[in-house]
């Protein structure tokens, strides 16, 4: 198969040896300790002032024992409940007193194959700091104490994840992973493990798997960040000597090779809670062998999978656009398309489709592929891939300064993992974009053509059990794939051809700059057209390829009648499926190919939006399209029909899912059953109006100078200066700016409780607090709300999750509103068992109570000082953050450059003790709770 996926390449592959290894970059600093210790440092300053710290141990569920099921996840929990130089919570409170919070910049994830551990942002200000990160590495590397009073403490808290976790998704993910690992291990471990086993396992059998597996000959460090990668080896390597290397007849992983299957493996699982019916092909194929993968021939199967999925995407997307299309959406992949079975890669297709039409869209995927095995691609469709991947090549390259910490840290993580390369940018641009040139379409139908096989098929059919609909058996899909193979394919036809956006000789009016004011502050330049348009401009160097556009005007759905509101907060998804102008969505892609320029409508409750974002050598073709979006929207009946069958099959199969039934009960309570407040519905969608889209976008997107246009990144502001003028200066302006209008469709008042009960398959109960109120909008009032909900945070982490192992977390968060009025909204939200949810319930409103009578812990309120602050300094080097800065700057007032830090840094306790007593005064609380129906407990 490796022959076959580097030699298709023929003569293309002339220039290149493809047994030549990549060169890696000379940057890092990577070696072998004696005790087996792999490490990589490299020292960047993206984000200044700070690191990254990594351990992976390239070990996971799959190396579990029938009696340890889940437990390389438990181990993962326990990593943070005590090590041998930080006993106890000392390794989560240090680090917090130094602005690196538990769940944010502290966490870990656990795999089938690896297991992760970061601590990531770390100041790097004092060595103290860099010395205690990389102790806790060396800690969790050999030295976590697994004291038997954490390992059952912890218990309760992993059987709430795992209640939290199983739902319909996550059980459908394991019977896929059962198809495709059929006849390994694969098909018997599930990550987290069962409740009957977390509740009663020996200690001994958790201590046996750290002992077996976690050891320095599967484990690398990575540290990447603001340091002296020099200076920080040396320490490293001295840290580390006394991590024992393993025994010399230590257990060796096995190498898990899925078999090969003559004949399709199919499986069919239904699930009342499941949110879709979808279909899933696999063609199953060796993974290149790890020794290969960090060679020339690695990088050009990459490249020739990325042309192929390219091409097919666009095909499928085009498919799935036409008038009574046989599925709702679809993709494919190629290569190691689910990340779990290191030895396994796949050609893969996928499709949703309506429900009880799995069939069709079966025979609709299954021809597909036989179309690509038979015909492959044409020229034209290949020449628009290669521009596509060409651009995004050239986007790495230009970015290359600005990668972060955690990007690099990722490429390191894969090169321990699968020995992938780890070029530097000028050999990763020269070898992909002399690729992407060399290559051919014949060497990517080859590759197609040899990879797709009728041998080592999978396939996965997944949909709601529900009445009245039939899914396809196992014959039927066998009888389909028959068919299909037996029947005559047409090639597919490309019928593009590329003109302007905008018609040449198209006089568009214009409006030019009558006033321009520099705002020194905030590095921005706002201009004024003559028709009153508003432009903000901030050039930066955060990122040399990317410019964001937002244009922003108040209004939104307020200004709707009841009968227009649905449809339009439906206008977002309406713009995206239709495309513009004259060109249909699936046509504008094919327009754009080569270009790096998106534009997409977005409507809230008081405003109206449209961001855009581009390349800043295709700034012209960006401000085009968002001319377009203002004075061409296009409404087209099939696209307009094809979304409402995608968003009904989604609402009807909603209704069974336990999680959506809860956000709707929580919207539905928390306004008062307020018809313009509710989640939507299918009771709704009948009564949409194709014919009322255009007045209604006309209503949201009225004229031009209604909006401030906002532009933030590597903006040259001559250059932009005129495309401005002709592009958003032509956008028609009115009189009367759009404004919005108070609909008052306000959160009740008082205390109200609702409880109710819903069937479910894995018995949870959920709850969810809401408290709302008037409070004035400024920096304090927001730093004090962050402050409150994150020292309840800190308290429910150990009351709940802790002492009572009641939760995997309780979820407490706010925000804060100036239009229609200056308000406030805390919400706090947990899942759990049954038996303790009225206890923990009690504990929720006995820990705001006492925050609002004795104040908060000043450790807590200094530990999220830390983090804000940090957070703060991190984002004046971003251009997302200075977008919203702007934003309000000239939208609320807000002044976030003038009083962010300051209102961080003069908080104090007193003022969350009184925002704390405020929200209790105001009485303003609404609590719903959502319990498993009575006799359905499995």
């Amino acid at each position: 198969m490796l022959a076959a996926a580097v030699f298709a390449a023929g003569s293309a592959m002339a220039q290149f040896d493809p047994m030549q290894p990549i060169p890696a970059d000379k940057e890092v600093r990577t070696g072998r300790l004696d005790n087996g210790l792999t490490y990589y440092i490299r020292h960047n300053e993206k984000p200044k002032g700070q690191a990254d710290f990594y351990i992976l141990h390239n070990v996971g569920a799959i190396q579990e024992e029938d009696d340890q099921q889940g437990l390389a996840h438990f181990l993962e929990h326990m990593a943070f409940n005590g090590t041998k130089n930080l006993p106890g919570k000392q390794l989560i409170e240090y680090l917090e007193t130094v602005g690196v919070k538990f769940g944010y910049n502290l966490n870990a994830g656990t795999s089938w194959d690896q297991t992760v551990y970061n601590i990531s942002d770390v100041p790097t200000s004092r060595q103290g700091i860099i010395d205690s990160a990389m102790l806790i590495l060396h800690d969790w590397s050999h030295f976590i104490a697994l004291r038997p009073e954490e390992i059952d403490s912890e218990r309760g808290v992993i059987m709430e994840e795992l209640r939290t976790r199983d739902g319909a998704s996550w059980r459908s993910t394991m019977k896929l992973l059962q198809a495709l690992g059929k006849g390994t291990r694969y098909e018997h471990r599930n990550l987290i493990g069962y409740l009957d086993g977390l509740k009663s396992f020996e200690h001994d059998a958790l201590e046996r798997f750290y002992k077996k597996w976690y050891r320095p000959d599967y484990q690398a460090i990575v540290i990447v960040g603001d340091l002296d990668a020099e200076a920080t080896e040396a320490r490293l390597k001295s840290l580390m000597a006394d991590i024992p290397a393993p025994a010399a007849d230590a257990a060796q992983k096995e190498v898990i090779v899925v078999p090969d299957n003559e004949e399709p493996i199919v499986s069919i699982y239904t699930d009342p809670e499941m949110q879709g019916s979808r279909v899933q092909l696999f063609i199953k194929r060796p993974a290149m062998p790890t020794q290969m993968n960090d060679k020339v021939a690695w990088e050009v199967v990459n490249v020739i999978e990325s042309f192929l999925t390219t091409m097919e995407n666009a095909r499928l997307q085009e498919i799935a656009m036409q008038p009574d299309a046989p599925f709702l959406g679809a993709g494919m992949g190629s290569g190691d398309v689910i990340g779990i079975i290191p030895t396994l890669n796949a050609t893969a297709f996928t499709a949703m489709t309506q429900d009880g039409k799995l069939a069709e869209g079966f025979e609709a995927l299954y021809t597909e592929m036989e179309k690509i095995r038979r015909h492959g691609f044409t020229q034209s469709e290949f020449e628009r891939a290669q521009e596509n991947l060409m651009r995004q090549v050239e986007r790495t390259y230009a970015n290359r300064n600005d990668r972060t910490n955690e990007q690099f840290v990722n490429i390191y993580l894969e090169n321990y993992r699968k020995n992938e390369p780890m070029p530097d940018a000028e050999t990763e641009w020269k070898l992909d974009s002399m690729l992407i040139k060399m290559l051919n379409v014949e060497t990517v139908n080859a590759f197609a053509k040899e990879t797709i096989q009728p041998t080592n098929q999978v396939i996965v059919i997944t949909a709601p059990e529900k009445e009245g609909i039939a899914n396809p058996t196992e014959e039927e899909i066998l009888a389909i794939r028959e068919k299909v193979t037996a029947s005559e394919i047409e090639a597919y036809e490309d019928d593009v051809v590329k003109e302007p956006l905008i018609p040449e000789g198209t006089q568009l009016k214009g409006s030019p700059v009558k006033k321009t004011v520099e705002n020194k502050e905030y590095g921005a330049t706002v201009w004024t057209l003559a028709n009153g348009t508003q432009i903000v401009v901030k050039p930066t160097k955060f990122k040399a390829d990317e410019v964001r556009m937002n244009a922003q005007s108040k209004g939104g759905l307020s200004i709707l009648p009841d009968a227009e509101y649905y449809m339009g907060e439906m206008m977002p998804a309406v713009s995206s499926m239709s495309g513009v102008g004259k060109f249909s969505a699936t046509e504008l892609r094919k327009q754009l190919s080569g270009k790096s320029a998106t534009v997409q409508p977005s409507v809230g409750e008081y405003a109206s939006a449209v961001n855009a974002s581009c390349s800043p050598k295709d700034i012209e073709t960006m401000l085009q399209l968002v001319y377009l979006n203002f004075t061409q929207p296009r409404f087209d009946r099939n696209d307009y029909d094809n979304l409402m069958k995608m968003l009904r099959t989604q609402l009807e199969n909603a209704k069974s899912n336990p999680d959506f039934q809860m956000q709707e009960k929580v919207i539905d309570v928390l306004y008062g059953h307020n018809p313009r407040r509710q989640v939507i519905s299918t009771e709704l969608l009948d009564e949409f109006s194709f014919e009322a889209l255009p007045a209604i976008y006309k209503k949201l997107y009225p004229d031009g100078n209604s909006f401030r246009f906002t532009f933030v990144g590597n903006i040259d502001p001559e250059t932009l200066k005129p495309l401005v003028e002709k592009y958003i200066g032509s956008i028609p302006a009115s009189k009367k700016p759009m404004t919005f209008a108070d609909d008052k469709a306000y959160p009740v008042k008082g205390e109200v409780t609702e409880d109710f009960s819903t069937p479910m398959q894995q018995p949870k109960v959920s709850v969810n607090y809401t408290f709302t109120g008037d409070m004035d909008y400024s920096l304090e009032n927001k730093a004090a709300l962050s402050f409150l909900t994150q020292a309840l945070n800190s308290r429910y982490l150990v009351s709940i999750r802790e002492e009572k192992g009641g939760t995997y977390g309780v979820q407490v968060y706010g925000s804060t509103d100036w239009i229609p009025r200056e308000t406030y909204t805390m919400t706090i939200a947990f899942d759990t068992n049954a038996e303790m949810a009225d206890e923990l319930c009690e504990i929720i409103l006995k820990e705001l109570r006492t925050i609002a009578e004795e104040g908060p812990l000043t450790e807590d309120i200094e530990k999220h000082r830390e983090f804000m602050l940090k957070n703060w300094k991190n984002s004046l080097d971003e251009n997302g953050p200075w977008m919203q800065y702007l934003q309000a700057k000239y939208g609320s007032g807000l002044d976030y450059l003038a009083g962010q830090e300051q209102a961080i840094r003069s908080l104090t306790n007193a003022d969350v003790q009184t925002l704390a007593k405020k929200i209790l005064d105001d009485g303003n609380m609404v609590k719903v709770v959502m319990r498993p129906e009575a006799n359905e407990d499995k």
